[in-house]
């Protein structure tokens, strides 16, 4: 939150009634933030285990390309 951006940002969302009753909703409603957490976080841990999963077979291709290129020399 240090960033210029992010603060503008916040300063001239605080007084928007969109923030506000987005406020108002999650005090309101605790269990509904409850069950969004979780699914956040999984969300998150899926999208990093298919990066890593892309990263993996990158590699790969990049190994095979250069054997092949070793092989041709």
């Amino acid at each position: 939150m240090n960033s210029p951006l992010a603060l503008e940002l916040v300063l001239s969302g605080a007084g928007s009634a969109g923030v506000v009753s987005a406020i108002v909703y999650v005090f309101k409603n605790p269990d509904k933030v409850g069950e969004w957490w979780p699914k956040l976080q999984l969300s998150w841990y899926n999208g990093r285990t298919e990066a890593e999963k892309a990263r993996k077979a990158y590699e790969k291709l990049r190994n095979a390309r250069t054997k092949v290129r070793e092989l041709q020399s």
